[in-house]
């Protein structure tokens, strides 16, 4: 099929340089516009049974890698034993960021033995950053998930703070 549509349309482009110059400016957008990813304008939700649910706001389906990265480095094991675990952060990704949303929450929580993520757009009143310090009396597994994630953040170039 595209050879019969080659046929027809080749020589028509070759007779004339408009019509060479109106191909090539064509194969080159096809080429750059490909490379930029929009965003969904619908929820994700994603579920890997015994592992992880994933739910992206509308326009947060870019986050994907970060979440999926996360759950990898997680020690799933602990977790199951592990029903009050939660975490709120403030992600500053440059691949998800819009003007309108500079940044997006990031909430990290355990339901029932699994690993559960929610990325929302932020509200529009401020986030005020988590000031409560941290009492360490040896690795928790509270220690470990938050450290899980700020390493993979670091690894990916994202910058996150914990929030309230």
């Amino acid at each position: 099929m595209m050879q019969e549509i080659m046929g027809f349309v080749w020589p028509m482009m070759a007779a004339s340089a408009e019509g060479m110059m109106w191909f090539w400016l064509i194969v080159i957008l096809l080429i750059i516009g490909r490379g930029k990813i929009l965003p969904s304008e619908k929820s994700v939700i994603i579920e890997r049974t015994g592992q992880y649910k994933m739910h992206l706001a509308p326009g947060l389906n870019l986050a994907q890698p970060l979440v999926e990265a996360i759950a990898n480095k997680v020690p799933l094991r602990e977790v199951a034993s592990q029903n009050d675990l939660l975490f709120r952060f403030e992600v500053r990704d440059k691949n998800v960021a819009s003007r309108k949303h500079p940044f997006y929450l990031l909430e990290v929580s355990s339901l029932n033995g699994h690993l559960s993520f929610e990325a929302r757009p932020a509200p529009q009143e401020p986030v005020l950053p988590n000031t409560q310090p941290h009492e360490y009396s040896g690795q928790t597994i509270m220690d470990e998930v938050e450290n899980a994630i700020h390493s993979v953040a670091k690894l990916l170039g994202i910058a996150l703070n914990r929030v309230n």
